[in-house]
């Protein structure tokens, strides 16, 4: 059977009659008594026994009518999917980003993005730039936000913004007067810096000059919550990118958090696979990303 001959068959049985059954699927009634009478020669035996005028479905109609009820809830089902797909309101978007911005601008993307759509489910994981790459190229994330561009030929990375880099002191730190701070006040200050050869410690390296290196460096971490758990500890100084450090000066009031004297900021980018459309979740997300990244 054919779908057109599935559609009239089940038009039949819903509604009892060869002519209901043509005003339900807006045919001519020997339209349908044609295309019956054609599946039952083709099928080799009959749908339904005409008594009186009346068609009454026969045990095999029975049958056959309970597997096309199914498949007609399973087209349902696709279509309410589909409709909710487009309207956004059903499904799974996977996100990936380095580990400091999983604690900084992510969360509060996040945020916006579940009031704007709360039956969307989000997977979302931190990992390093090489783990980040890897998971998009794999398919288990659709998009990445990381402060490099990508160089895998099958991965595009899109510059989205930046981020402000900032100062976070101990409360009882002696540039805590200080409105802002210059980095080379931090040279001798002890500090909280980042692991030798990593991406932000190449930051730093670009931020105090190659020949003015912070001279009392007291731990180097892996990510930009270290410097800030540290910090609020009154282990020393440390930089970080704004949205780190306002999240955590949120949850801790001895962190204490001052801007730059000269601006310098962390590149953003968004990155996909090369050969993968995104979906519109992923599409509106991204816009998010974007709308909070110009307003630090």
């Amino acid at each position: 059977m054919n779908l057109k001959q599935i559609h009239t068959f089940r038009a039949i049985m819903v509604t009892g009659s060869v002519s209901s059954a043509a005003k339900l699927l807006f045919v001519s009634q020997p339209a349908i008594s044609r295309l019956l009478a054609h599946t039952e020669q083709q099928l080799g035996y009959p749908l339904f026994e005409r008594i009186k005028g009346r068609l009454y479905p026969t045990a095999e109609a029975r049958l056959l009518f309970d597997e096309v009820q199914s498949v007609y809830q399973g087209i349902t089902r696709i279509s309410t999917l589909a409709t909710q797909l487009g309207e956004k309101k059903q499904g799974l978007l996977g996100i990936v980003s380095s580990p400091s911005l999983g604690h900084g601008l992510m969360p509060q993307c996040i945020q916006r993005f579940t009031a704007q759509h709360p039956e969307i489910r989000i997977r979302l994981r931190s990992l390093t730039y090489d783990a980040l790459v890897r998971s998009i190229l794999d398919g288990e994330c659709e998009i990445g936000l990381l402060f490099m561009p990508v160089t895998h030929p099958n991965v595009t990375a899109t510059r989205v913004g930046s981020i402000p880099l900032v100062c976070v002191l101990p409360d009882q730190h002696p540039l805590a007067i200080e409105p802002a701070i210059d980095v080379h006040q931090l040279q001798d200050q002890p500090l909280v810096a980042y692991r030798s050869g990593s991406p932000l410690a190449k930051v730093l390296t670009r931020l105090f000059g190659e020949d003015h290196a912070p001279e009392h460096i007291l731990i180097e971490v892996d990510t930009q919550q270290n410097v800030c758990d540290l910090v609020a500890q009154g282990i020393g100084a440390g930089i970080v990118d704004q949205a780190v450090a306002m999240a955590a000066a949120r949850r801790n009031d001895q962190l204490l958090v001052r801007p730059l004297k000269q601006r310098h900021t962390l590149e953003l980018y968004l990155a996909s696979s090369r050969y993968e459309p995104l979906s519109l979740l992923a599409r509106a997300f991204g816009d998010i990303i974007t709308q909070e990244a110009s307003q630090l």
